[in-house]
C-alpha cells in the first residue's frame, strides 16, 4: 500500500518499515500457498461450525435436563475443541509459509 495524501502511513506500511529495518525479508506467497491457505481457513471454519453445533445441541439439552454443571462442562469441552482446531489451524499454515 502507497502513502496517502496527508502523508499517513497505513499500519501495513508502518509494521513492514520496522521488518526492514530489522533486517527481515517479506516473501510474497505463490499462487499455490495463498490457494492451500485459503483451503486451511475453510476447512478450520467448517469443522469449527460443526463443533458449534454439535457441542451446542448437547449442552442445550443438559439445560432442558437441568444438569447445569454437565452443561458447563460441554461449554468448556467445545472451548478447547475449538482452541485446539485453531491452533492446528495456525500449525498448518506455519508450514505452507516460506521460511
Amino acid at each position: 500500500m502507497k502513502n496517502n495524501e496527508s502523508g499517513l502511513k497505513s499500519s501495513f506500511d508502518l509494521a513492514m518499515e520496522r521488518m526492514a529495518k530489522r533486517g527481515e525479508k517479506i516473501t510474497a506467497l505463490t499462487d499455490e500457498q495463498k490457494q492451500a491457505m485459503a483451503e486451511v481457513t475453510t476447512r478450520t471454519k467448517a469443522k469449527i461450525a460443526e463443533i458449534e453445533i454439535l457441542y451446542g445441541k448437547k449442552a442445550d439439552e443438559a439445560r432442558a435436563a437441568g444438569d447445569a454443571g454437565k452443561a458447563s462442562k460441554i461449554e468448556e469441552e467445545k472451548r478447547y475443541e475449538i482452541a485446539r482446531l485453531r491452533e492446528k489451524e495456525e500449525s498448518e499454515r506455519c508450514r505452507i509459509r516460506p521460511a
